[in-house]
């Protein structure tokens, strides 16, 4: 299995979101990795995400995709992440069952505050993804491969709509 490059590193989440220290990272990398992979490859389509992937893993990141994946992808990152923590930071999986976490000094939050906090990241992760796709659209000349992703039934193609509604 080909190694996942990820975008932002569980580091940065702990010091740039409201995710404590004491956080097992191994938690925070399952929703990185979830992140990137349903919200951020829609954006960008399969071209620049597969091209990011190989550079970050290789260390070769070049002048212009450090400044899209510093400037615009990993500030809507931070968000998808928490978006995608929020459930397994809430309940565990055990031998039995799952439960919902507990500790001697904090509360477990109820099911509607869960969805308040996932839409209210939800949100401003879409604000933030809404200026890659503006980005790209603004520079597709130095990111060809936004506008030609490869050919393929598996390649995703960048969508042109980065909000979502609910049904009504």
């Amino acid at each position: 299995m080909a190694t996942i490059g990820l975008f932002i590193n569980p580091a940065s989440i702990k010091n740039t979101t409201y995710v404590d220290e004491n956080v097992d990272e191994k938690y925070i990398r399952v929703a990185i990795e979830i992140a990137q992979q349903l919200w951020i490859e829609p954006i960008i389509g399969s071209g620049i995400y597969n091209q990011l992937q190989t550079q970050i893993n290789a260390g070769t990141l070049t002048a212009l995709n450090t400044t899209l994946l510093t400037t615009y992808i990993q500030p809507a990152m931070e968000y998808w992440t928490l978006h995608e923590l929020v459930e397994p930071m809430t309940y565990k999986f055990q031998n039995k069952n799952v439960a919902k976490k507990n500790s001697d000094n904090s509360n477990p939050i109820d099911l509607n505050e869960v969805v308040h906090l996932k839409n209210k990241f939800k949100n401003i992760a879409e604000y933030r993804t809404e200026r890659i796709r503006l980005y790209l659209l603004e520079n597709d000349t130095d990111y060809p491969l936004y506008d030609n992703p490869g050919a393929g039934v598996d390649i995703v193609h960048p969508k042109g709509n980065t909000f979502s509604a609910g049904w009504y």
